[in-house]
């Protein structure tokens, strides 16, 4: 093979990113336009509006599940919408505790710290999120923790 094939195969490669990164993103503007559209009509206020985020949790302490999807927070709940199945939805009235901390059951993130809920039966999830301080003091504030 010569040098001019392996240039247009790595050209190619390049190419197929860039439009599944194209259609990756594509897709996630729609969920986020769709959400906001949910949480405008649900009468809600709208705290921190809809972005990019992963969830993740454990289960049993054993399986780690963990999906990108759209995070929203209100002024009653957190948001959670997957790609694919049903939303997660945590009142925050079932929020005993909220933290930071760079592990979460396990898993590290390069260093970037996960934003930990303690629900009130004890379990735990935890998001990655943009702007996670914000999202911390805003539940912190809206369960009485701050």
């Amino acid at each position: 093979m010569d040098l001019s094939h392996i240039v247009l195969l790595i050209a190619a490669a390049i190419a197929v990113q860039i439009v599944a990164w194209s259609l990756i993103l594509w897709r996630f503007r729609r969920q986020v336009a769709a959400l906001q559209d949910t949480l405008n009509r649900s009468g809600e206020s709208i705290v921190i509006p809809p972005g990019i985020g992963l969830y993740q949790r454990s289960i049993r302490g054993i399986v780690s599940l963990k999906t990108q999807g759209v995070i929203a927070l209100t002024d009653r709940r957190l948001v959670f919408r997957k790609p694919i199945g049903g939303d997660i939805e945590i009142p925050l009235s079932q929020v005993a505790e909220v933290s930071e901390n760079k592990w979460f059951k396990g898993n590290y993130r390069g260093g970037r710290k996960f934003l930990i809920l303690k629900l009130a039966d004890g379990a735990e999830v935890a998001f990655m999120v943009r702007r996670r301080r914000r999202w911390s003091l805003e539940i912190a504030a809206r369960i009485g923790q701050g």
